[in-house]
């Protein structure tokens, strides 16, 4: 009687430390998942900007690929039709028929053309960058200075920002002034270099508070 007690208890044990090794062993098996779940997790967060920034330039000009540091030889062809969905696609409007064509010309005559518009950019833009660009809403022409290669981000964005003068034409847009019909220009410029890392402070010494300057009426 004594024996089979014994047997019973002795059984009795083996079974209660085979139940702590598999409570042990999914305890251990929880961690390890719950480790991988969570590296993982954090990996598609990291990644998740650099993915979706990726999204947004291969999407323009369904799949025209702009290459920054290569000047561009035929601007108005492929490269404008690109930068014009682009501009299409943040402003929520459809692409005009047609496109504006591209003048080049010096950097003082480009700024001479700017002075028939606006007299008092002219004055804030002492001291920075050259003006590079100016839209002709009546020859649908954007003038661009002769300077202008495309091969940076930044002389890219000139011509986004022309390019929405260009919409805002095409969709007879109404504004204020003409100091507000820069704000939507700027910001779209902005949303571009922001892209590549870069913005109209850094690129052109356009701060916050010059840019409320040229984008308000009356100021």
């Amino acid at each position: 009687m004594y024996a089979e007690f014994n047997v019973i208890q002795g059984f009795y044990r083996s079974h209660r430390y085979l139940q702590l090794m598999q409570v042990n062993s999914m305890r251990a098996i929880n961690r390890y998942l719950f480790f991988w779940t969570t590296l993982l997790t954090a990996t598609m967060n990291f990644e998740a900007p650099a993915r979706d920034e990726t999204i947004e330039r291969l999407r323009l000009g369904s799949g025209f690929e702009i290459v920054i540091g290569e000047s561009h030889p035929d601007p108005g062809g492929r490269l404008l039709e690109a930068l014009a969905m682009w501009v299409g696609a943040k402003l929520g409007q459809s692409i005009p028929t047609s496109l504006p064509k591209l003048v080049f010309k010096p950097v003082g005559q480009v700024s001479a053309l700017r002075l028939k518009q606006y007299a008092s950019e002219l004055i804030q833009q002492h001291g920075r960058p050259d003006i590079l660009s100016i839209y002709d809403s009546r020859e649908k022409i954007i003038y661009l200075a002769d300077t202008w290669t495309g091969a940076t981000a930044a002389d890219l964005s000139v011509l986004v920002h022309e390019l929405v003068h260009h919409f805002q034409e095409a969709h007879q847009s109404k504004f204020e002034c003409d100091a507000a019909r820069e704000a939507k220009a700027f910001e779209l410029q902005e949303k571009w270099l922001k892209l590549f890392g870069g913005s109209l402070e850094k690129e052109f010494q356009i701060d916050p508070f010059t840019l409320l300057v040229r984008t308000s009426c009356g100021m």
